[in-house]
């Protein structure tokens, strides 16, 4: 057996040890939530058609709401898989310098 002293400071070790590995553990976690935020920035700056992507996939996901979209000059025609169809969105003028 330990004296009462001994028994508190071995106590205060393990509650040390445990608030240790959580702040770890959380620590790890923003860490992970951060790097998953910037590789959805960098995906977003490389096609940036896929923030209204995932604006439109939260306004189904929230249902019983009505939504009404305006599509901006020169946007790109939607058509169906396999339509051959289909016309190239226009191509943008070019600078003179």
């Amino acid at each position: 057996m330990f004296p009462g002293e001994m028994k508190k400071a071995f106590a205060q070790v393990v509650k040390a040890q445990k608030d240790g590995q959580a702040a770890l553990e959380k620590a790890r976690g923003e860490t992970a939530a951060l790097r998953s935020l910037a590789n959805a920035a960098r995906m977003m700056d490389d096609n940036p058609n896929l923030l209204q992507l995932r604006a439109l996939q939260a306004f189904a996901d929230s249902g019983g709401n009505t939504l009404v979209l305006g599509l901006p000059n020169g946007s790109i025609p939607l058509t169906k898989r396999g339509d051959k169809t289909s016309v190239p969105p226009p191509k943008e003028p070019k600078e003179d310098d």
